[in-house]
């Protein structure tokens, strides 16, 4: 670019270009790299550039037990445009790895680390796949005994990675690291841009008995993670689900109730996704071969409408056969299929309106399969090679 073009011209025009020519852009010079690589610069692009292309990050573990990472572009050219994203070592070492969530063309996992004499570290790794960068997170404290849960998003002013701990103190008054905790459920927030964890002080009901775990049990929406909960119902024994939100900004919790057809139904039946952009839950019936796709309000509507019921496309005697796994931005719904015998299963594409089914190519081992959304960023382009 010609020095004759003002400099701060010059960043506004980078500014506007695509991930992977911006990655390229950091070696015409060393102003220009130190620029894209600012955090200022990051944080700024996270913001104002929505139009990144979307992608669907598919973990299963193949016919040869082997983990394996495969990437759609999940747009006009869906699913031809399919690849396989370098998988960091960090991620590699994960033992017993799940997906938490995603935000912000951030992907967390959490899993194990195997130490010498076959201890094991509980571990959460951030990672971006679009720029191949990667930071692991040693979980501290977390009791895999007790009830607890993980949650993972990108506080949409700051573009700071956190992660949430929620765990159950096993008692009422239990000291940890030198804190009186006078409530059931002890919570710990990780930033990325701080570096540690800290005990936070939101405002989580003690009346929590239970927190569903991943998969399909948290998202994160418009800077908000949330988690399916559980309570007793006043006067019985009664539980009931809800949803328990929160902000990345401001680290406070709150609640949403559910409509009685959700929340009075066996937790097993639920499953809580990114619907086009907003907050939903599928209900999938555990006698019949129902399935129903139940959407959140946008901004601060807290109430849930019943978008449709649908069959599923498969009819199996086991109820595990046949699992949503997450939306496209089309709106189709991604499914796992078990195959005859029930030893592996198939990754489809389902049409909700059309029932037409799309068989994606994937086999995997049963109940290996995960899904989940992600845009392209530069969050942790400060972060080392992998």
């Amino acid at each position: 670019m010609s020095d004759h073009i003002p400099f701060e011209l010059q960043v506004d025009i980078i500014k506007r270009l695509p991930i992977k020519l911006l990655i390229q852009a950091r070696s015409v010079s060393k102003a220009w790299k130190s620029v894209i690589d600012s955090s200022d610069f990051i944080a700024d692009y996270t913001v104002h550039n929505h139009d990144q292309p979307q992608h669907l990050l598919i973990r299963y573990e193949n016919l040869y037990s082997v983990e394996t990472y495969v990437s759609f572009v999940d747009d006009d050219s869906f699913p031809q445009n399919k690849y396989s994203p370098t998988v960091p070592r960090s991620v590699n070492l994960l033992s017993d790895s799940i997906i938490i969530g995603a935000s912000h063309g951030l992907v967390c996992l959490f899993g194990c680390y195997l130490n010498p004499g076959h201890s094991r570290k509980a571990t959460a790794v951030i990672w971006n796949p679009s720029i191949r960068k990667s930071v692991a997170i040693a979980l501290p404290n977390l009791d895999m005994r007790v009830a607890h849960a993980l949650g993972f998003g990108v506080c949409p002013v700051t573009s700071d990675p956190k992660i949430v701990k929620i765990s159950g103190t096993r008692s009422r008054h239990k000291k940890m690291k030198g804190v009186t905790c006078s409530s059931r459920w002890q919570v710990e927030v990780f930033s990325l841009r701080s570096g540690v964890w800290r005990n936070s002080y939101g405002n989580l009901s003690n009346n929590l008995v239970n927190l569903e775990r991943p998969p399909h049990s948290q998202v994160t929406i418009d800077g908000s993670i949330y988690w399916f909960g559980v309570e007793n119902t006043v006067g019985s024994d009664t539980q009931y689900c809800f949803l328990i939100s929160f902000d990345l900004l401001s680290e406070e919790f709150g609640e949403i109730h559910l409509p009685n057809e959700l929340a009075f139904r066996d937790k097993m039946e639920l499953h809580l996704f990114n619907y086009c952009d907003s907050l939903a839950v599928i209900r999938q019936r555990i006698m019949d071969d129902m399935i129903q796709v139940w959407r959140k309000g946008n901004g601060d509507s807290k109430s849930f409408t019943k978008l449709f019921t649908i069959k599923k496309p498969y009819r199996y005697r086991w109820y595990m056969s046949s699992l949503p796994l997450g939306f496209r931005m089309t709106g189709e719904l991604m499914m796992r299929k078990a195959n005859k015998g029930e030893d592996s299963e198939t990754l489809i594409d389902y049409d909700l309106f059309s029932h037409h089914i799309n068989d994606l190519g994937i086999e995997s081992e049963c109940s290996s399969l995960l899904v989940c959304l992600y845009k392209e960023s530069l969050i942790l382009l400060d972060q080392p090679d992998i």
